[in-house]
């Protein structure tokens, strides 16, 4: 199977630009603490007035926001249909705005290392780094990222293991994303058949 690095489309004219979750480090987002997700609406902001679009990353931590349409079209995935599964929506209220359609917060559990090192091209942040030493062993950025399929297995989305930025998604998701006309979403290929810079 194929992989691709799934980021927001900053090229749609007009889009909207999302704020922050409110009343919640948004940081949890991306790597959750056991027992952080408790059932509820979250609310955010529109910080910049627009076009709403399918995918959006919010505020200073980037949480991915997706629109019902977008969701809809991952159904029958195990992650999304099977309870438990490391994908987890939640109903996000925006703000002073009317909108057309519900969004979602994603909240994507699984992380997996499976950086080809060999293919790709990378800084990591070193045990004396001067601004973020507790990060030592991590990447710090990848001008060419390729993933080891081999090392993914079964999944369909999920977030690399010391790079929590970076959200990878199956080929599968990237066809049904773009069957059903999801709007604000590009895919990079990190299956080293072309330079993708994360």
């Amino acid at each position: 199977m194929k992989y691709y690095l799934m980021r927001q489309d900053v090229t749609v004219c007009d889009r909207w630009v999302l704020g922050d979750v409110h009343h919640v480090d948004n940081w949890h987002f991306s790597d959750p603490p056991v027992n952080f997700m408790e059932p509820g609406t979250y609310t955010l902001d529109v910080r910049f007035d627009g076009k709403e679009v399918d995918y959006s990353l919010a505020g200073y931590a980037s949480v991915p926001v997706l629109s019902e349409r977008a969701i809809n079209s991952l159904a029958g995935l195990p992650e999304i249909d099977e309870p438990y599964q490391n994908v987890i929506f939640e109903p996000v209220k925006i703000n002073n705005k009317k909108v057309c359609q519900n969004y979602f917060l994603m909240i994507i559990e699984t992380q997996i290392d499976c950086v080809d090192e060999k293919r790709s091209r990378y800084k990591k942040f070193e045990v004396n780094d001067p601004v973020r030493p507790d990060m030592a062993g991590n990447y710090r950025a990848f001008y060419n990222l390729v993933v080891d399929p081999g090392r993914v297995g079964s999944s369909h989305i999920f977030r690399l293991k010391k790079y929590l930025g970076a959200i990878i998604v199956s080929e599968e998701v990237k066809r049904r994303f773009m069957a059903a006309g999801v709007v604000g979403v590009l895919f990079d290929s990190v299956n080293g058949d072309q330079e993708t810079v994360a």
